[in-house]
């Protein structure tokens, strides 16, 4: 109940569309990505963070985003809910998007060229958009800023429906029976060749169809929204397999940029 009211307090308080997950969903997401680093990749990440670790480092590029404006974009991309799959870069502005940054990022971070300061900025900004890009309301939209303006009341308290799954619903799946277990668990050959098929517009899409479906498909109706039990429950499921995955694919990309 503590971590719950923590969360609860948290809305009323952290800007709309700040954190992706919150922090503890992206440190749990690093967490899982740094036991599935292959040994020259974890040797690299310790050469290029020197002191700190990817569970440390997931949140700073939300600790840097009021200094660095230009930045602000790189953590969405607003695919609308009715879209048909097809090209991102139509919902990717000149500004930039989630989906583009992890290419950039990835890109930037296995380019031996590049000096070691701009090597590690790279780095820390893909483990945190990984993880943004499968938070589903950082890709899917219905005309409301990934659900910022979608008035909600969890809990009797008022918040936003982005602001519900960046942290509310993280704390509601860790307080499922055998959670931790689950998405921490060493992962196996066929589930990492599952998991980690495609690129980041892939994993887009999908989390684009997840704010269909779930996010806004079992939303009560009415505002501000009520969310209920049965609202909860249909959630906590793919907010799970999102941190998992988002966990497993961050790891995949770092394994290709450092691990070769």
């Amino acid at each position: 109940m503590r971590s719950l009211l923590i969360g609860s307090l948290l809305l009323a308080v952290v800007p709309a569309n700040l954190f992706g997950w919150g922090r503890e969903g992206h440190k749990l997401i690093a967490r899982i990505a740094a036991m599935h680093l292959n040994e020259k990749a974890r040797a690299e990440v310790a050469r290029l963070l020197p002191g700190e670790s990817l569970e440390s480092i997931a949140p700073w590029a939300d600790e840097v985003r009021p200094q660095r404006k230009e930045t602000s974009t790189w953590h969405y991309i607003n695919i609308p809910i009715k879209a048909e799959r097809g090209d991102w870069q139509q919902y990717c502005p000149a500004s930039g998007c989630v989906v583009r940054s992890v290419h950039e990022m990835a890109a930037k971070l296995k380019d031996k060229s590049l000096p070691a300061a701009q090597r590690t900025e790279a780095l820390k900004f893909l483990v945190h958009f990984t993880g943004d890009l499968h938070q589903p309301l950082h890709a899917g939209d219905n005309g409301d800023r990934g659900g910022n303006d979608v008035q909600i009341v969890f809990q009797n308290k008022p918040s936003n429906l982005h602001s519900l799954w960046d942290t509310p619903l993280v704390l509601q799946a860790q307080g499922q029976a055998g959670f931790a277990a689950r998405v921490s668990k060493k992962s196996g050959f066929w589930e990492r060749k599952k998991v980690q098929k495609g690129k980041a517009e892939d994993w887009a899409w999908e989390s684009a169809g997840i704010s269909k479906t779930v996010a806004y498909g079992a939303l009560p109706a009415g505002r501000p929204a009520k969310i209920d039990e049965g609202y909860v429950k249909a959630a906590v499921a793919p907010v799970e397999s999102q941190l998992r995955k988002a966990g497993l694919r961050l790891a995949m990309l770092l394994n290709q940029s450092l691990g070769k």
